[in-house]
């Protein structure tokens, strides 16, 4: 893959994560794991959500590094850039207050947040928090799916834990991303590194 291959689908991750994020924001039917944490954070200590995200971002890079993933450059400036992001678009998209536009809300955000990490994973350039934490599980020698729903669940729970924002949404998020981002990391023809046996999926059936 070319150099400007992987920019632009960097460039594009980003985009879609703050298309995706507002419209799970918007459904009001429960927000990604990540920022149930991020929520949680807040409501324990009283540190402002942008605090928060920018801490619980770090720990997660620092425990996928131990994992033996590799942030990279990306992941502090996708980290940087998708916050203001996020608040351009969620100004354009109004407030739902029917059941089945929240529906399609958080089905349609979720399948583009879904796009979005397997874009940014095929860069090697910097992934995002909870997607460093998966990689270096997957480094480890653990399962694609498996990988995603240690590092969607744990935040999960602490977050939950903590009094973080949860809903029905969260679960379905949490439940289904590793299926999505193992379909679409092999229609993209990318397998993530690994330094350790392959005995996971074996193991999980998948």
């Amino acid at each position: 893959m070319t150099m400007r291959t992987r920019l632009l689908r960097l460039v594009a991750s980003w985009i879609l994560v703050a298309i995706g994020v507002p419209m799970l924001i918007r459904a009001e039917l429960g927000v990604a794991p990540f920022d149930v944490f991020n929520t949680g954070v807040n409501h324990a200590t009283g540190w402002s959500l942008g605090v928060c995200f920018v801490v619980d971002a770090m720990l997660f890079f620092a425990i996928g590094t131990v994992l033996g993933a590799r942030p990279g450059w990306g992941s502090v400036v996708g980290t940087t850039l998708i916050g203001p992001l996020v608040n351009v678009v969620l100004d354009h998209i109004p407030e739902q207050h029917r059941m089945v536009p929240r529906l399609g809300l958080l089905i349609g955000g979720t399948l583009i947040l879904a796009v979005a990490i397997c874009l940014v994973v095929t860069t090697e350039l910097g992934a995002g928090p909870t997607e460093v934490v998966m990689l270096g599980l997957i480094n480890r020698g653990m399962g694609i799916v498996p990988a995603r729903w240690i590092s969607d669940g744990t935040p999960l729970v602490i977050g939950t834990l903590l009094g973080g924002a949860i809903g029905p949404g969260t679960l379905t998020f949490a439940l289904s991303m590793g299926p999505m981002v193992k379909f679409g990391l092999r229609r993209l023809h990318y397998e993530p590194r690994r330094h350790a046996p392959l005995e996971t999926d074996a193991a999980f059936g998948v």
